[in-house]
């Protein structure tokens, strides 16, 4: 059996459309099968998709999963579909592999993409309890006056669990949206590993992103759905290769994040570019139990 499992959450044809989309980039460019089942979790408001089936079955195995609980809305539907998976996982594999959580927004970036989580998954003597993009405290600087909370420590759900995560975290783990709630009783289960391999990116930046090489998948967070994965797939042309070796110096980078929370004060951009700054001097490796 294949020692890891990637998970597919899909709730509407658009999601199926773009998960085909990568299907086809993995089928161009990743040796086949993968040391991995795709479990395609269907939302208890759709039906299985025979598509979405055929296009990763040239992958690897597939299993059909209907997600049974009946909780919709957000962030309330996406969290039931993501322990409804996990405890089909728990059930149904075993082993120290991991379950990737891997949402339609999101995008691998080279054909040995699984075999680099494997490697860092495997570092640890332990079997990570969990791996993925550590998120800081993310505040709102405002002149003049006291900066405010906007988003608290934790992985980024498009991350990597043990197999065994659900048996592992406790009851009051399920309340609230699943990767903030999940952080602090993961921490005390076992290494929960900060890895540099997943990572945000954004429409604007990713053909940067692609460029840079130092990430594996890469989550086009608070972003058009339907035009980071476009603009992720699109084929590299000769005048980003003649370019690939123009490096923009980090401090150019920094300043224009900075100026851009000027103008962007609240919402969904004020955090963006708040997190993004905020992410510069992220830990990777385990993180320590009294880890914020």
């Amino acid at each position: 059996m294949p020692r890891h499992v990637v998970i597919l959450p899909y709730y509407c044809e658009e999601e199926v459309r773009r998960y085909c989309q990568i299907a086809r980039w993995m089928n161009q460019h990743c040796g086949k099968p993968l040391d991995c089942t795709f479990l395609l979790a269907a939302s208890p408001r759709t039906t299985h998709s025979s598509e979405l089936n055929e296009a990763f079955s040239r992958l690897g195995a597939c299993i059909q999963f209907q997600c049974p609980s009946q909780v919709f809305g957000y962030p309330q539907g996406p969290t039931a579909m993501f322990w409804d998976s996990m405890d089909f996982v728990a059930r149904e594999f075993s082993g120290n592999g991991f379950a990737l959580w891997f949402e339609s927004d999101m995008i691998v970036t080279s054909g040995d993409w699984l075999e680099q989580l494997a490697q860092e998954w495997d570092r640890e003597p332990e079997t990570p309890v969990m791996m993925g993009c550590y998120v800081p405290h993310v505040y709102k600087f405002r002149w003049l006056r006291e900066k405010k909370l906007m988003l608290n420590p934790h992985i980024n759900g498009g991350a990597c669990y043990a197999t065994d995560f659900a048996k592992r975290m406790p009851e009051k783990a399920r309340d609230g949206v699943f990767d903030m709630a999940i952080y602090s009783p993961a921490r005390k289960a076992g290494p929960v590993i900060a890895t540099g391999k997943i990572g945000f990116s954004t429409t604007a930046s990713v053909r940067r992103d692609l460029r840079a090489g130092n990430r594996c998948v890469l989550h086009g967070f608070m972003q058009d759905k339907d035009r980071f994965i476009e603009e992720a797939l699109r084929p590299v042309s000769s005048s980003e290769r003649a370019t690939a070796l123009i490096r923009i110096p980090a401090w150019m980078t920094i300043l224009r994040r900075k100026i851009k929370t000027l103008f962007f004060r609240k919402g969904p951009k004020a955090m963006l570019e708040n997190l993004m700054l905020a992410q510069r001097h992220c830990p990777t490796g385990r993180l320590p139990a009294d880890f914020s």
